[in-house]
């Protein structure tokens, strides 16, 4: 957007993304939205008065978002339980909210009676958003990780066959790739200090003096930077 003004109106933009900004900008319709209308606030509550979002299936955890109504009802007809959609605690939006903790403690009761698989492929028939609570051991192997081929695998000298993700950003044109494996300390002493002038007379007295480090393999050791 910053580069579109430019071209319309001549004048550039200086954009700051913090974390924190990003952060409350994506988690207020989920996590804030009942503090949305100014003086309507809900009365201050404890931190653990509401339980998380994340659900024990039989084999594993799922979590799933009912915000609207229509993933609401979704959930109810994925859940095959008629007389849920008919509890007036939960019909709009301003009561799932107002009873939320009835609501999530409802849901757990149902999503504990099938598999992992089976919400997710009812859940997602119905439009409502889930997804699976992965181990860190088994996001390397999701379906979805490997499909978007996220992880990318390298040969690290010293260390053996390593993965690292790749750079979030896509680009059709021009793709961001990890150039290699991360060099190693001193790696390219040398070759900077070529680069910046120095002669290779004047690099093996800095050496000598300790006042740079190079890499093992060129017999720097473990050589202090001054």
């Amino acid at each position: 957007s910053a580069l579109y003004a430019r071209e319309k109106t001549g004048h550039g933009d200086h954009i700051q993304i913090a974390m924190l900004d990003v952060m409350i900008s994506y988690l207020w319709p989920e996590g804030m939205a009942q503090y949305t209308v100014v003086g309507a606030e809900p009365p201050a509550a404890g931190p653990n008065d509401r339980p998380d979002l994340v659900f024990k299936t039989t084999d594993g955890y799922i979590t799933a978002g009912t915000l609207s109504d229509s993933e609401w009802q979704g959930f109810c007809r994925a859940s095959g339980d008629p007389e849920l959609a008919a509890d007036a605690r939960f019909a709009t939006q301003l009561s799932r909210s107002a009873n939320a903790t009835a609501r999530i403690h409802k849901m757990a009761e149902y999503i504990a009676q099938r598999s992992t698989a089976e919400w997710l492929q009812r859940l997602d028939a119905n439009d409502v958003p889930c997804a699976p609570v992965l181990r860190r051991g088994e996001i390397i192997g999701n379906e979805q990780v490997v499909a978007r081929q996220l992880i990318t695998e390298f040969d690290q000298p010293g260390v053996g066959r390593v993965r690292q993700p790749k750079p979030a950003a896509r680009f059709e044109r021009s793709e961001a790739e990890i150039g290699g494996p991360a060099p190693r300390v001193g790696e390219h002493s040398r070759d900077v200090l070529l680069d910046l002038g120095y002669s290779a007379g004047d690099i093996d007295r800095m050496i000598a003096d300790k006042l740079v480090r190079v890499a093992a393999s060129e017999g720097g050791g473990s050589v202090p930077i001054k």
